[in-house]
């Protein structure tokens, strides 16, 4: 949903330092009819993937003989958005960094890319724009700019700012732009905004990158600000798990927030590597970063990693010899597959997955059997394999014909791989062989009995 304290058409008279109170934007919330979202951008359980496939150039197309910086795509992947200087933008041609926002579409997920456009004057300024990042809806475009109108800081390269369509499907409809916020900028190249929306704990936070330490892209860091209650972003905290003494920069999260892209290394020409860090929740802080491996890196510049809503294409941008640029930078891609997982098993008394359930009375270690049956609203301890360790997803027990009220859900105490549920027996009728069946992320689970009375 869109939430508005004044109407989208004000958007563009909103002064542009108070962006984020003006507006209260849900940067990743569905909105309107014919926005883009679809289930595959919102929070949800990925599972596990297969390793990244080698990377592959866009080609010429795409790419041009310019740098070509910063890709990102619509959430329906049917639109490109980049940085480049090449001809035909507003600002090129004066300087290497001298980059304006283009776009380029494709008919279907299987169809080739065509020919870049840039976005036009509303989102181009003869100052330098890049990092561009839409919302999880399509209707928002947050990006990087030089322009001096708006400016927080007297000492940045570059702010971020932010436009709006209405038709989310128009990648040439974009409002002028306001600037988005001042609270979290800091000196020098304020770059890719990167979004979650922690849907069980309603909290938006916004990644990017900043070498506000320091005087040089060396001291570039990961820094991550939190939306307050008005609507705008709040000062900028340091991320250090992520962060090391040369430049880490551009990251890109994942929809449930429990992975995260980045590049590690030398301010260009490199080298450096796209690297990831992972979580088991929210709450908790990130793993060691690690190397993305040798087929998405190279011994060149690997940077400004963009990953796709479903979690299986990653596009980033190279200096690695074969672009078409002679060392200028070339977008490129590499994919993963999403791999099968197991359907959940309840565990019974015999080891076999039937008959009586591997079910508890609550607080004791006897099973719910015939000869020492559960009652109805009674606790039960329900244990299986197959559930995810840490997943804000929970369980569905169907008892009977009824849904039980899962009371905790999470791994075993005491024991590797297995999972407990717990729930309250609904009102149902009474038997020695009560049907007992898990349903987890649409996978069903085998029949065990419980002994209800």
């Amino acid at each position: 949903m869109r939430i508005f304290l004044l109407s989208a058409q004000s958007v563009t008279r909103c002064p542009a330092r108070i962006i984020g109170t003006c507006v209260l934007i849900t940067l990743v919330s569905a909105s309107s009819s014919n926005a883009q979202t679809d289930a595959v951008c919102r929070q949800q359980h990925f599972g596990k993937f297969s390793e990244w496939s080698a990377a592959v150039n866009l080609g010429p197309v795409v790419n041009a003989i310019n740098l070509d910086f910063h890709p990102s795509t619509s959430p329906n992947e049917l639109s490109l958005y980049f940085s480049s200087n090449r001809p035909g933008g507003i600002l090129t041609g004066a300087g290497d960094r001298n980059e304006d926002i283009w776009v380029t579409r494709r008919a279907g997920l299987d169809a080739p890319w065509g020919a870049p456009r840039t976005l036009g004057p509303n989102i181009n300024t003869e100052f330098r724009e890049n990092s561009p990042k839409l919302s999880r809806d399509g209707h928002w475009l947050i990006f990087g700019s030089g322009r001096p109108t708006g400016k927080c800081v007297a000492d940045s390269v570059v702010e971020f700012y932010i436009s709006y369509r209405e038709n989310a499907d128009d990648d040439f409809a974009w409002e002028p732009a306001v600037n988005f916020g001042c609270d979290f900028i800091g000196k020098g190249e304020n770059l890719s905004p990167a979004f979650f929306h922690d849907d069980d704990k309603g909290i938006t936070t916004m990644y990017f990158s900043s070498p506000r330490t320091g005087d040089s892209l060396l001291a570039s860091d990961i820094y991550v600000s939190t939306r307050r209650f008005h609507g705008a972003f709040g000062p900028a905290a340091l991320v250090p798990e992520l962060n090391s003494p040369v430049a880490d920069v551009a990251p890109s999260i994942r929809g449930d927030g429990l992975e995260m892209f980045f590049k590690r290394g030398l301010p260009p020409p490199g080298p450096a590597d796209l690297m990831v860090a992972t979580r088991e929740t929210t709450s908790q802080t990130w793993t060691a970063p690690k190397s993305l491996g040798p087929l998405v890196n190279t011994g060149f510049d690997n940077q400004q990693p963009s990953l796709s809503c479903d979690g299986t294409t990653l596009y980033f941008v190279s200096n690695r010899p074969g672009g078409l640029g002679n060392a200028n930078y070339d977008i490129y891609v590499s994919t993963r597959k999403k791999l099968e997982e197991p359907a959940p098993v309840l565990l019974s008394a015999s080891h076999d997955g039937s008959r009586q359930g591997a079910i508890l009375h609550a607080g004791t270690s006897q099973v719910a059997s015939s000869s020492n049956p559960a009652f109805v609203g009674e606790a039960l301890e329900i244990y299986a394999t197959g559930l995810v360790d840490g997943s804000a997803v929970a369980p569905q027990i169907t008892i009977g014909d009824r849904v039980a009220d899962v009371l905790f859900f999470g791994k075993a105490p005491g024991f590797a791989g297995l999972n407990q549920v717990n729930v309250r027996v609904p009102g149902i009728s009474p038997g020695p062989a009560v049907p007992v069946r898990l349903t987890y992320l649409g996978r069903l689970s085998n029949e065990v009995t419980i002994g209800l009375r």
